[in-house]
């Protein structure tokens, strides 16, 4: 059993003060020393919407709702099978296996967190796929989420984020989950950042890559996430994780 400290827990992170040190990190220096992002005024402008009331995820988890996560789908997009090896011959069986993927795990009553870079295919196609697919599905917006002018597509999500926080309060844990497209490069002590953008890369060792190369090109379930953070957040502690 994992013995954390709940007094080792530091002040906890809303989605608003969330927002502000991703935004803040966006602005670091990326490996070709330039910053992250060209454009920071375009992701200060993305604010939560929602298609009906919005869903509270961390009550979502303590109810026990099944959650799911995936992330940098890139439905239609030929030249990443290349750039990533995905093991697929050209970009319409990736999508036909990336869409039957997803519709034997998920069930209409499952909640799944998208992490960005959904399609690079015309709204309309995208959202046909979106349509198709069970679930309560929420998008974290990624780079390639935007049109050239920085306006955001369109894509019918029930929920759409730039970022947020689902608090794990558990007898023996207690920790955040940070939910971004680009990972972090600093995590507050006590957290751990759940992330996409890399594709077959990995970040820092509180960095958990959702993208579906590290998935098996299919949604995998959030307790799979909690069980990696669990270790990653007590060692940081130094408590010894049995």
């Amino acid at each position: 059993m994992t013995l954390f400290k709940k007094e080792n827990m530091k002040v906890k992170l809303t989605n608003e003060t969330l927002r502000d040190l991703y935004l803040k990190d966006l602005l670091l220096p990326d490996y070709r020393g330039a910053p992250k992002v060209r454009r920071i005024h375009e992701w200060n402008t993305i604010q939560p919407k929602y298609r009906n009331e919005p869903l509270d995820l961390t009550k979502a988890y303590i109810e026990g709702k099944p959650i799911y996560l995936w992330s940098d789908i890139h439905f239609g997009h030929a030249n990443i099978i290349k750039y990533c090896k995905r093991p697929f011959p050209n970009k319409h069986m990736m999508n036909d296996c990336l869409i039957g993927n997803y519709l034997n795990v998920i069930k209409p009553d499952d909640i799944v967190i998208w992490g960005g870079d959904i399609g690079f295919m015309p709204e309309a196609q995208i959202n046909g796929i979106l349509n198709s697919l069970p679930g309560y599905k929420i998008q974290i917006v990624g780079n390639h989420d935007m049109h050239r002018d920085g306006k955001l597509y369109e894509l019918d999500f029930d929920e759409r984020h730039l970022c947020f926080v689902i608090d794990i309060d558990e007898h023996d844990f207690d920790t955040q989950l940070l939910f971004t497209h680009y990972p972090l490069d600093n995590i507050p002590e006590g957290c751990a950042n759940i992330h996409g953008h890399i594709h077959d890369n990995l970040a820092g060792t509180k960095n958990l890559n959702m993208c579906v190369e590290w998935t098996n090109y299919a949604p995998v379930p959030l307790k799979q996430f909690i069980d990696r953070a669990r270790k990653l957040v007590g060692a940081e502690q130094g408590i010894p994780v049995l």
